[in-house]
């Protein structure tokens, strides 16, 4: 039977009964009893983000504040999964 869900939490629960396999974010994995997470590879799988801000930021000045936190934290995440490759 195939199933396809916008939740991750609901596909992580219907591996763990045992109905099936999933492919999940590493930002959505959760430990749920049954399940064993495991890397794909050959080739690994990316994301792209991206920030979309209005063209003139003077009525949202955190805006450039909030890119700056995000690819900060892109950065950091990078590294931590490259790590564990």
């Amino acid at each position: 039977m195939r199933f396809q869900t916008a939740s991750y939490d609901l596909a992580q629960a219907l591996v763990g009964t045992g109905y099936g396999v999933a492919l999940v974010s590493r930002l959505a994995l959760t430990r749920v009893p049954g399940t064993t997470h495991r890397p794909l590879a050959d080739p690994p799988l990316h994301r792209d983000l991206h920030a979309v801000t209005r063209s003139d930021t003077a009525l949202t000045p955190l805006a450039d504040v909030f890119r700056t936190l995000l690819l900060d934290v892109a950065t950091d995440l990078r590294g931590t999964w490259s790590s564990q490759g």
